[in-house]
């Protein structure tokens, strides 16, 4: 009988194991980008912007803090690539004049650099963006994913 219970323990442990790696694996975060982030309008703002490809789901996540901002101002999180702009999201810069905002399930273009504007457009801080990790969205540089269909 014991033998049976500790069977059972053990099959369950396994199934556990087995279940988790699947669903982790699933929406494992790849590709991770990261951007070191220092003031050129606003020579003080200093921040990191992060965005991560997450295979299995086919979309980005994205976030950023940036310090010594003015507060109560309004900032935006834009990350530029070789087609443009895209606006990834916005929020007004609390009483010590930290701007965060972070979201999920994006779909972006390629992309570069990370651009923090204020609420007039003005660029205040930025950074370029460092990849790490070996697989994100395969439309962008350095890949190595694999579309359907595409052979690498």
């Amino acid at each position: 009988m014991r033998t049976l219970v500790r069977s059972l323990g053990g099959v369950e442990l396994l199934l556990t194991l087995l279940l988790g790696t699947v669903t982790a694996a699933s929406a494992a975060y790849n590709g991770n980008a990261k951007a070191p982030i220092a003031g050129n309008g606003d020579p003080d703002a200093t921040g990191q912007a992060i965005v991560n490809y997450r295979e299995g789901t086919g979309a980005f996540n994205g976030t950023i803090t940036v310090k010594n901002l003015t507060p109560g101002t309004t900032y935006s999180f834009v990350v530029r690539g070789a087609t443009g702009e895209t606006p990834i999201c916005s929020a007004e810069a609390n009483s010590r004049g930290a701007f965060t905002c972070n979201v999920q399930d994006l779909t972006l273009p390629g992309f570069t650099m990370a651009v923090v504007p204020d609420a007039a457009g003005m660029e205040v801080a930025s950074g370029t963006f460092e990849r790490r990790g070996n697989c994100r969205d395969p439309r962008q540089a350095g890949s190595q994913c694999v579309v359907p269909g595409q052979t690498k």
